[in-house]
């Protein structure tokens, strides 16, 4: 697992390929409205609802919603710098606090209206691209990636698995497009993996997570 010691230069390639998507998402919306894959799957989805997918995406949309992880980021912060990790701490803060307001600025500049094909189960009214459930649980497990110590790391995968989950559930409600998803999970990986490429240049006085 790469931590902010470990050279950056392995961290430009995914860095770049995040971004890269997001701005291939983001062209698209801007060019065309939509990316041509963003009706057929969400039409794809609804055809094969059941009221079981129907309360697992209700229950992955609460837990995914910006109050839990706004509690998840400031309770990881808060441990980090407890344990004497406060580099950590506050790379962490940068990351996932940084992801989220950088969510709510690009939705006010796209303004892109919700997708309305159907009447969702739990309706949204607020701006549609990029998803914030989508980056603000990847943005989570991402700045994870770097704080959680070795000992745990093998539980790590349940974050990103989680976003998932997250990004999913909000495509079967018919409140994003996949577009916005793809767009929120890349644009958060990016902001992390940013984030982690200028601490290079920062002094390091933590000890390395055992």
């Amino acid at each position: 697992m790469p931590s902010t010691s470990d050279s950056p230069r392995h961290l430009w390639l995914p860095a770049g390929l995040a971004w890269g998507l997001f701005g291939s998402m983001a062209g698209l919306v801007a060019s065309r409205g939509a990316a041509p894959f963003d009706t057929p799957t969400l039409l794809w989805l609804h055809r094969h609802a059941t009221p079981a997918l129907d309360q697992t995406a209700i229950f992955f949309t609460i837990v995914g919603n910006t109050g839990p992880m706004v509690a998840a980021g400031v309770l990881t912060t808060a441990a980090l710098a407890r344990a004497g990790w406060r580099r950590a701490a506050w790379l962490f803060a940068l990351g996932v606090g940084g992801s989220m307001l950088l969510t709510q600025a690009i939705k006010y500049s796209v303004a892109r209206p919700r997708p309305a094909l159907w009447v969702s189960l739990r309706p949204e009214h607020t701006f549609s691209f990029p998803s914030g459930h989508a980056m603000d649980t990847a943005a989570l497990a991402t700045a994870l990636f770097f704080v959680v110590p070795r000992r745990w790391r093998g539980w790590w995968g349940l974050a990103p698995l989680f976003a998932l989950a997250v990004g999913g559930a909000r495509m079967y409600l018919g409140v994003h497009n996949p577009s916005d998803v793809l767009a929120g999970w890349s644009a958060a990986v990016g902001w992390v993996l940013l984030v982690q490429l200028v601490a290079t240049r920062w002094p390091q006085r933590d000890a390395a997570l055992a």
